[in-house]
Parts: C-alpha cells; sequence; structure tokens
C-alpha cells in the first residue's frame, strides 16, 4: 500500500478515535465548564445576540468573545441534546476542516506526498489532537487563521484568473469567521505574515488581484449585524470588547477582565509554547536541520514554504510580546509548522523515508498513554462525579462553597444553586435557613478539616472528584445523626 495511504489511515483512525472520545472524558474546569456554559445557555434560552455565563451568583452576559463558537455549540445542542458531545462537536469539526484545508493546498501547489505528510505530521502533535475535542474556541480560531494564511498561500501561486478569485474569496470568509470567532486578533495573526511575505517577494501586485469587490462586502455581512446588534442589546459593549479585549490586555494585566484572571509569564515564553505545541517534530526538525544544515535540497527559497514559515514565525513573535496568554494561542502555528517542515525537508530525511512509522507510532502513544492520562486530569478538574450523585438524590438542590464550578452548572442546570462567593459556615447557614435537603459541596481539602461550628451539622454522603458532598442536618437531630 503506498505510504500515503496508509498516513491517510492512520489519521482517519485517530480522528475516529477522537470523535468517540467526545461524549466520554468529563467537561473539565474551568475553560471547557465556562464555554460549555455559554452554549447550553444559548441553546436553551434561545438568546442568540448576547452569550450569557453564571459569575458570582448571575447570569451575566459573556461579551469577552464574539459568539461564532457558541452559536455552533448552541446549534450542535439542539440537533444532539445538551451534552459533552454536542458541546465538543464544533472544535473536532473544525480540526477536520482544517486538515482538509492544508491538505487540499498542499496536494494542488507542492505534491500529494507532501500533503499527506503534512496531515499526518499534524495530527500527530498531542497539543493539536487533544484540543481537537475540546470546549474551547482554540480550534476554531486555528481554522480561520491557519486557513486563511493556506488560502492566501494558494491564492499567491495560483495562476488560474478565476480560481485566484475564488481562494481570495475564501479568504475573506475565512477571515470573517477568525472575527467572529476572537475578533481583531484574528487579522493581525493573518495580516503580519502576508505583509512580510509581500515585502519580502515583491508581490505588490498581488494585491490588485484581489476579489475586493466581493470579498469586503461579504466580510461586512458576515461580522458587522452580530456588532451592530449585541451594542443595542448591552450598551458599551464595543467598547470594553475592541478597548479592554483587545487593547489593554496586551498592555496591562489589570485591563479590567470581567471573567476571570489571565495568565502570567514571562515576555517571550511564546517561543517555548511553540517548541511544546508542535513536539515531537519541532524536536525533530532541530535535528533535521543540523545534521543536514547545509544541504541545497533545503527549500529555503520556495514562496510557498516561505510563506507558511513565516505564518510560524511572526505570530509567535506577536504573542512573545504578551504576558498574559496560554500554550493554546499558538494553536495556528501548529499546522503551517508542519505544512513547512513537510516542504522544507530533504527527501533524505528519515521522515521523509518512513512517515507513516513515525507518524503511527507518536499517535498510538498518544491515544493510548496521553489521552488516558488526560482523562484522568480532566475527570479531577470536572465536578462531574459528584453531580453524579447529586443528581441521583430526587430533587435535592446542590450548593458548592466557594466559587460554583462552571461545569456544575453545565451538568445540573436548574439544581445547582448559584451564588456569590461563600465560606462552608455561610453555606451552612443558608441552607438551614432555606432548605436542609439542599446536598453541601465543598473541596475535599475543605472536608478534611471542618469549622467546628459546623462539624456537627454535617454528615458526608458522597466523594467524587475533588470533592464531598454533605447532608446539613439540623442541630436538634444532629446528635443521632452518625457520620458515614
Amino acid at each position: 500500500m503506498p505510504t500515503r495511504n496508509v498516513i491517510l489511515l492512520i489519521v482517519l483512525a485517530a480522528l475516529g478515535c477522537r470523535l468517540l472520545l467526545l461524549p466520554v472524558l468529563p467537561i473539565a474546569d474551568p475553560t471547557e465548564g465556562r464555554y460549555a456554559v455559554v452554549c447550553q445557555e444559548m441553546a436553551l434560552g434561545n438568546d442568540w445576540v448576547t452569550p450569557k455565563v453564571w459569575i458570582n451568583g448571575e447570569l451575566i452576559p459573556f461579551l469577552g468573545k464574539p459568539p461564532l463558537f457558541f452559536w455552533l455549540g448552541a446549534g450542535a445542542m439542539k440537533v444532539f441534546g445538551v451534552n459533552a458531545f454536542a458541546a465538543r462537536l464544533p472544535s473536532w469539526l473544525a480540526m477536520v476542516a482544517l486538515l482538509a484545508i492544508l491538505a487540499s493546498v498542499l496536494r494542488r501547489y507542492a505534491d500529494e506526498r507532501t500533503a499527506w505528510l503534512a496531515v499526518g505530521l499534524t495530527a500527530a502533535c498531542p497539543v493539536f489532537l487533544g484540543l481537537g475535542g475540546a470546549v474551547a474556541t482554540d480550534m476554531l480560531l486555528a481554522l480561520f487563521v491557519a486557513g486563511s494564511i493556506l488560502a492566501y498561500a494558494a491564492f499567491a501561486v495560483e495562476s488560474d484568473r478565476r480560481l485566484r478569485k475564488r481562494w481570495s474569496l475564501l479568504l475573506f470568509a475565512l477571515l470573517a469567521g477568525g472575527f467572529m470567532t476572537k475578533g481583531p486578533v484574528a487579522i493581525v495573526l493573518f495580516g503580519l505574515p502576508v505583509l512580510a511575505w509581500t515585502i519580502r517577494h515583491r508581490k505588490w501586485a498581488l494585491l490588485r488581484e484581489h476579489n475586493w469587490a466581493l470579498g469586503i462586502p461579504l466580510f461586512l455581512a458576515l461580522v458587522v449585524p452580530w456588532f451592530w446588534l449585541c451594542e443595542r442589546h448591552n450598551p458599551d459593549f464595543l467598547r470594553y470588547f475592541f478597548v479592554n479585549e483587545n487593547f489593554l490586555r496586551f498592555v496591562t494585566h489589570s485591563y479590567g477582565d470581567r471573567y476571570g484572571k489571565g495568565h502570567l509569564y514571562p515576555r517571550g515564553s511564546a517561543l517555548v509554547m511553540l517548541l511544546l505545541a508542535t513536539m515531537p517534530w519541532s524536536l525533530y526538525a532541530g535535528w533535521a536541520w543540523w545534521r543536514q544544515r547545509r544541504a541545497e535540497s533545503w527549500r529555503r527559497g520556495d514562496e510557498l514554504a516561505s510563506l507558511l514559515f513565516l505564518g510560524v514565525l511572526l505570530p509567535t513573535l506577536f504573542w512573545c510580546l504578551a504576558r498574559q496568554l496560554l500554550i493554546t494561542y499558538l494553536l495556528p502555528m501548529v499546522p503551517l509548522f508542519c505544512g513547512w517542515l513537510a516542504l522544507a525537508l530533504p527527501p533524505t530525511a528519515t521522515l521523509r523515508r518512513f512517515p507513516a512509522r513515525a507518524i503511527g507510532g507518536v499517535l498510538a502513544v498518544f491515544l493510548i498513554a496521553g489521552l488516558a492520562a488526560g482523562g484522568q486530569i480532566s475527570r479531577r478538574q470536572s465536578s462531574l462525579d459528584i453531580m453524579d450523585f447529586a443528581l441521583a438524590q430526587p430533587d435535592s438542590p446542590v450548593l458548592f462553597t466557594g466559587r460554583t464550578p462552571y461545569s456544575a452548572f453545565f451538568y445540573g442546570r436548574g439544581r445547582t444553586v448559584p451564588h456569590p462567593h461563600w465560606s462552608l459556615v455561610e453555606a451552612v447557614r443558608h441552607i438551614l435557613v432555606t432548605d436542609p435537603s439542599t446536598l453541601l459541596v465543598t473541596n475535599r481539602s475543605d472536608a478534611d478539616e471542618l469549622p467546628p461550628e459546623v462539624a456537627p451539622l454535617l454528615r458526608r454522603v458522597a466523594v467524587g472528584g475533588r470533592y464531598a458532598a454533605f447532608q446539613v442536618i439540623p442541630a436538634e437531630v444532629a446528635t443521632t445523626q452518625p457520620e458515614e
């Protein structure tokens, strides 16, 4: 069987395994839980203009991101029900679509072997395959950012004028999708490498070839209506979104974030994150380059390879300027890096000669070991186990001490009690006054050292993940109720 067919079968098997895992892994907090709740509230509340999320006991507008991911997640929930599979399906479909664009561009403008090698390398990056089934906006943004750079590459090297116009129109649609997923940053991540490539190769004449007459109206038609409607429904949204979320967050830590705290890293951390996101192929690329750094077969001057390389380098340098970032921000660079590597590797390189074996080995290790460990981590980061117990109790409300995890709202909408940040003592007092049948849930670390004023009133009834559940017993009967 030809190598390309073997790689295709391996990739399809990996994608199929990832699809089967969508309903199995618990919704993990905080990221997956938050976005799953936003999709859930949109699907059940039928408000398709303003995404909403639970913060400090209130269901408030979630205006930190445009709604495309939430529309897709809510739409999937309308079809498949409110469950983990529906919440994760948009990311899986975005992963498949991105691999399809990568294969299509490289098959047409390089060769079939290079195309399937790039697809196989991309699918075998653990970060890429892992996020291809996560409730997060990152894979959808990667589809639009990496897809737009690939579409521009096809536009730039295509000789047929009609096909070039079609690639240009697709480019505008992809940029609109990126804007509706995360805002102006999608334009920046696309524009930096394209501008640098245009300057380097003196391709200014290409600007006249774009399908401006249809592309600009298409972009505006896909983007403007929701921003206009959201501002009407939520006055001051435009100022918060464009100023706070898309400017101040890059220059100051205290930018007025309404929905959580960012992760601070030293500037330049994006380079390390890129190496991790593209492993193991980043390590192999360094080794192969060192061994054959003088080989003429490295395609340094190829325009297609050059654009993909700049599509990796310049967005990474852009993120190097930020301190608030995650490794997931580097996800759009993964398929571009793998595409560049497949183009640039000398034909004599090991990965060129035995790609199926290398790709299959990496995927097998990741699927068996990585996802198993990831499943355990996500279970620890989720309230699923304790909510399964709580929801089996007839009509008992569930109250979490401290900050209620998002996944508790997802798994127990209508049963999970929304409230501000309450201590264990405050929660017990509230339950005694309102509804003693309420199930009290707290972190297991807190459950091991109960405050003496409420310890006699609590009877542990379940433990799940990092949580413990208690039944609150009124003082007059507490002495007759032994703790289980």
